[in-house]
């Protein structure tokens, strides 16, 4: 037997047995160390996989940059753009009625409007109910007041985008007609006794192509208050229908 063949035997009868200087403590000691650095290391992965997954949500939660935060408000601000347009609009051709207005009836005095996007000028005590009134941004609606030789009172002005109907509006009317106008829209004027012998109420509408109608009214009594009765309308048709029609009124 050689020499090799004889330290392997003897390796091989004593492989499983500790050495000469085997400490029990250190093994134990050992052991421990590497069951501490095993449950770091998972703790490490488990780490790491949370903040994998955290990193994937975020950008599905935060805005990815200032654009976006940006774009979120956009809707909000463009809501409020129809009604400050239409506001404009409104005190723009408040602005018109009352310079033609005053150029028409010389006697009239203390002349101004007062416009708003969507607001129903019917008094409580209105002679006529108020009708269904739009949703549409664009509606406006108010008043050309004016004091005359009897007193303060008031024009009623409103654009819309309801439906006009021609047997409504001349339902007891003691005169109505029709005028077509050159652009295509159509003019129709009324008066109303109320039941007496002077007129009580005076009012035109035009109604355009595009659904828009634009209504004037004059009453015997003051239309933004129910104040003010007198023996009749301050202003008749034929005025009313020639402020309805005045071209430099963009009604549209």
């Amino acid at each position: 037997m050689s020499e090799q063949e004889i330290r392997e035997g003897m390796l091989l009868a004593v492989w499983d047995e500790p050495p000469l200087d085997f400490d029990p403590d250190t093994l134990i000691r050992r052991v421990e160390q590497k069951k501490s650095r095993r449950r770091a290391l998972v703790a490490v992965g488990v780490a790491t996989a949370m903040i994998a997954v955290v990193s994937f949500s975020l950008p599905g939660l935060l805005p990815r940059d200032q654009n976006a935060q940006l774009a979120t408000d956009t809707p909000a601000s463009a809501s409020t753009a129809p009604s400050q347009n239409t506001q404009k609009k409104a005190e723009r051709i408040g602005d018109l009625l009352v310079a033609n207005l005053s150029s028409r009836m010389r006697n009239f005095k203390e002349l101004y409007s007062s416009f708003g996007p969507g607001r129903n000028p019917y008094p409580i005590n209105a002679i006529e109910p108020p009708p269904q009134w739009s949703s549409s941004d664009r509606d406006f609606s108010g008043y050309v007041y004016f004091t005359d030789d009897i007193g303060p009172t008031a024009l009623r002005v409103s654009v819309t985008r309801d439906n006009f109907n021609l047997n409504t509006f001349c339902s007891g009317a003691s005169y109505c007609r029709e005028l077509q106008q050159k652009d295509g829209s159509v003019v129709t004027e009324a008066e109303y006794l109320q039941g007496t012998n002077e007129v009580q109420q005076a009012e035109v509408a035009r109604k355009y192509e595009s659904g828009v109608i634009v209504r004037i009214s004059s009453y015997a009594v003051n239309p933004s208050n129910g104040l003010g009765m007198r023996a009749t309308v301050p202003v008749r048709v034929g005025v009313l229908t020639d402020l309805v029609s005045e071209p430099s009124i963009a009604w549209e």
